[in-house]
């Protein structure tokens, strides 16, 4: 338990001396939890986040401890790699590579190790369609099972809404066992499943259907989807959840839904609810020996209202062309002028408010300008929320 918890501490700890590519948050909450095959009861939960972004390399890392009454605790891990190609025209792939482990108070845990391959056609700056496929194998309960996915899907954003479906299906090879108690989520009797000891291919299929979208300091998701399968019961899947910003450092979170179960690695489905706090952690400090950039030399400003706009200016080495899209532009690409040394300008109107915003620099991906906070958007990539007074 003390390694578990001090793992826990480093992910917590490990933002503050990064690089400002790193960021992460911490999320405190407490609430109820019902498992499928478990006994219901509050919990408590610490869930750390981990991201490091470099280039076409990006690494995440996260991890959610939960405790409940009479020493149940549960402890879930994920670790992700994943590389960008160059954009081809409207095209791009990613390579990656994922391991989930799980620990458990009382049952053996879980582990998979998967590498997976995706192509993304962008046709507009604001759609997007992916497929890909993921091969590997997961060892639960003292058995190792070879498992295949294969994903569609697409995204859109309709004014300040995100709109996104996905079809992901799972195959994999399960252990039949006619002694056990068919529930709403787990294996139900099929007629001319092999018998006990002897494995047998199972698939099944997720179709959901997400949302997001933000009022003012508050931003809400939501999904729906339904499970089909013919060796598990049909389920419906849910989730909603909202945070608000309390300051630039911590959030007020809240999340409820309906959890499906994964049948190769065992983890069972649950109904849950849970109220908490983030702590957001990232961009690391300033260097203590280095003075501060004077206004005219910052990284990425946008300055007063003058004229036809406000101006905006960014610095980029080494760039031959530098675009800037943000939700004041309908997230359409707008080129910046080079303004002489590593500067690059634009006049735009932007309203006071919140604000989301990326650039682009020689037709490569989109990214949080410098000296800004990144939070990953839906639409791959980084994006930056800036305040305009």
């Amino acid at each position: 338990m003390s390694r578990r918890l001090a793992l826990l501490a480093l992910l917590a700890a490990a933002p503050a001396g990064a690089a400002a590519q790193v960021t992460g948050s911490v999320d405190l909450g407490a609430g109820t939890n019902r498992p499928d095959r478990a006994i219901p009861g509050g919990v408590a939960s610490i869930a750390p986040t981990l991201q490091y972004r470099a280039g076409p390399l990006d690494l995440d890392l996260s991890g959610v401890y939960t405790d409940a009454p009479g020493g149940r605790w549960n402890f879930q891990g994920t670790t992700a790699a994943t590389f960008r190609t160059p954009s081809l025209g409207i095209l791009h792939a990613e390579l990656g590579a994922e391991a989930d482990w799980t620990s458990h108070y009382q049952v053996r845990g879980t582990t998979a190790v998967a590498g997976s391959a995706r192509i993304y056609a962008a046709p507009s700056a604001r759609t997007r369609l992916w497929f890909g496929g993921q091969s590997g194998s997961a060892t639960a309960l003292g058995r190792r099972r070879p498992l295949l996915r294969s994903e569609f899907g697409t995204s859109a954003l309709i004014g300040g809404l995100q709109l996104g479906f996905t079809l992901l299906r799972s195959s994999f090879t399960l252990m039949s066992d006619p002694t056990a108690t068919p529930t709403q989520d787990t294996l139900s009797a099929v007629p001319g499943r092999p018998d006990s000891g002897r494995g047998y291919r199972s698939s099944m299929t997720d179709a959901r259907l997400t949302g997001r979208w933000r009022f003012g300091s508050l931003d809400f998701d939501a999904s729906i989807g339904r499970r089909f399968s013919q060796t598990t019961r049909e389920l419906t899947l849910w989730g909603v959840s909202a945070s608000r910003e309390i300051t630039p450092l911590l959030d007020l979170v809240a999340a409820t839904g309906r959890a499906g179960s994964d049948p190769v690695t065992a983890v069972p489905g649950s109904r849950y609810l849970v109220v908490g706090l983030r702590l957001k952690l990232g961009g690391g400090p300033t260097p203590l020996l280095l003075p501060p950039l004077p206004a005219d030399r910052a990284a990425f400003r946008i300055g007063p209202v003058a004229g036809s706009g406000r101006e905006v200016v960014v610095m980029v080495p080494r760039a031959h062309t530098v675009e800037l899209a943000g939700d004041f532009t309908d997230w359409r690409p707008v080129p910046l002028e080079s303004w002489g040394d590593e500067q690059w300008r634009a006049v735009l109107p932007i309203p006071p408010g919140l604000h989301r915003l990326a650039i682009r620099t020689d037709g490569g991906r989109w990214h949080a300008p410098p000296g800004t906070r990144p939070i990953q958007s839906e639409f791959g990539g980084e994006v930056a929320e800036i305040v305009v007074e």
